[in-house]
């Protein structure tokens, strides 16, 4: 807000401004000239000035107070946001709808006589909720959305993404949900949480190193990697029956496996008797078939949302950069963002199958890219001291997650909308939750 003072304090500047003019130091004819001008103005009209001001800031404030308060200006970003309040929404629900706004972006939490929209949430139901849309002044009910979910926060969260899906037409994410890697309990473990991680819960417990963790097609258990058995295998989590079975302990290191999201093939990384190499299995039961033969080291196996084109990360040149493996041949071709000669763990963009964010060497530290397939080109989306990297792209291919580093070593997973100019990274938990890294997201459609 803009404070401007008293009337008394105004008589105080312009009395200060003639004194000021009074007593210019005369050099030339033309200062006298000027000078004496001014000074038969202010004496003429200075004190006809002075009242006439002291009226105006005594209607505009109603009174003679001490202070006048004018609205703040609304910053560039501001104006490009949906302003959004919630009404008589009931207390206890407000926090949490307030939070994935708010990490939206697009939409600005403002006073009711601010907004440009109300939205009432209401609780028709235990697991339903409806939410009316109230717009212009006065208020008037525009649309009511009504949703329903596994649980009273899943409906609240489901209704969010409806509200999402009414404004902008793309997808909502808030009823999603992210596995990832915390150390809370003082070994890397795996955690799954929903989108705006409001609620958690630990999913290993084997006092060892997971790491990797990414979600199966249907979202119903986990592919990771853990030492748990004194070497780096490939496990399976099933989250219904809390059962772990081995996908691939061959001799070597048994990295990282993805599922394709069109075949449910899964792509793994393993080493064999040599260096780490892409594997593909027809299914997460079935033998691995070797995809590429370098000797290179390949990584981060990443699939398109079709399933049709899969990128890794290989040092084939010398430095690890991202390629794209040809399913047939497993061939590399380069990707060329040519903004570091360091880039690695690729993620592709749900719906927009042009775009992918990577991790990238620059500056001294690591940081978020954007690259743009049909442009060629690249684009940073992190910057700043900390670093950013294992980005993965929301469902609704606009924003992504990713691991913030600072420069004492803690991490904690961000949110970031890629879309929205001058738009800033959001944490999305506290300290309270440990060191979080690696998330994988997953939505469900049905």
């Amino acid at each position: 807000m803009f404070v401007y003072q008293s009337r008394q304090s105004t008589r105080f500047a312009l009395a200060d401004c003639i004194s000021f003019i009074k007593n210019i130091p005369m050099n030339v004819v033309l200062d006298r000239w000027f000078v004496s001008g001014m000074k038969m103005f202010f004496n003429s009209f200075g004190i006809l000035a002075i009242g006439f001001i002291s009226i105006l800031l005594s209607d505009v404030s109603g009174q003679s107070n001490k202070r006048i308060l004018l609205p703040g200006i609304v910053s560039e970003l501001e104006r490009k946001q949906i302003s959004i309040d919630f009404g008589d929404t009931a207390k206890d629900i407000t926090p949490l709808i307030s939070k994935a706004f708010s990490c939206h972006g697009a939409f600005r939490l403002a006073r009711p006589n601010e907004s440009q929209y109300t939205l009432f949430f209401t609780n028709s139901s235990r697991n339903q909720v409806e939410v009316s849309v109230l717009g212009g002044k006065p208020r008037k009910i525009v649309k009511i959305l009504i949703t329903s979910g596994n649980s009273p926060e899943q409906a609240i969260l489901k209704a969010c993404d409806k509200v999402t899906s009414y404004f902008l037409k793309i997808p909502g994410f808030f009823a999603g949900k992210l596995s990832y890697i915390s150390n809370l309990s003082g070994h890397k473990e795996i955690y799954v949480s929903n989108a705006l991680m409001s609620t958690s819960r630990p999913n290993t417990n084997f006092k060892k190193i997971c790491f990797n963790p990414s979600w199966d097609n249907p979202g119903r258990g986990l592919f990771f990697t853990s030492n748990r058995q004194v070497f780096n295998n490939i496990f399976y989590l099933n989250l219904d029956t809390r059962k772990v079975s081995t996908i691939a302990n061959f001799q070597g290191s048994n990295l990282s496996a993805v599922q394709n999201p069109r075949t449910g093939q899964l792509a793994m990384i393993l080493s064999g008797k040599r260096n780490p190499d892409v594997w593909i299995a027809a299914s997460p039961t079935a033998r691995p078939k070797q995809l590429t033969r370098n000797k290179s080291n390949e990584s981060g196996p990443c699939w398109s949302a079709d399933g049709r084109r899969l990128l890794v990360t290989s040092d084939s040149r010398g430095k690890p950069q991202l390629y794209e493996v040809s399913l047939s041949t497993g061939v590399l071709t380069r990707i060329p963002t040519n903004v570091s000669s360091h880039c690695v763990e690729a993620s592709w963009n749900p719906l927009d199958q042009t775009k992918i964010t990577f991790t990238a060497a620059v500056a001294g530290g690591f940081q978020i890219f954007e690259y743009d397939f049909l442009e060629r080109k690249s684009r940073q989306l992190t910057q700043g001291s900390n670093h950013g990297l294992q980005s993965t792209w929301l469902n609704d291919g606009r924003h992504i997650i990713y691991t913030e580093r600072s420069t004492s070593g803690g991490t904690r997973l961000m949110i970031l909308d890629t879309e929205l100019d001058g738009s800033k990274p959001r944490p999305l938990h506290g300290a309270n939750f440990g060191n979080c890294s690696q998330a994988s997201f997953f939505y469900s459609t049905q």
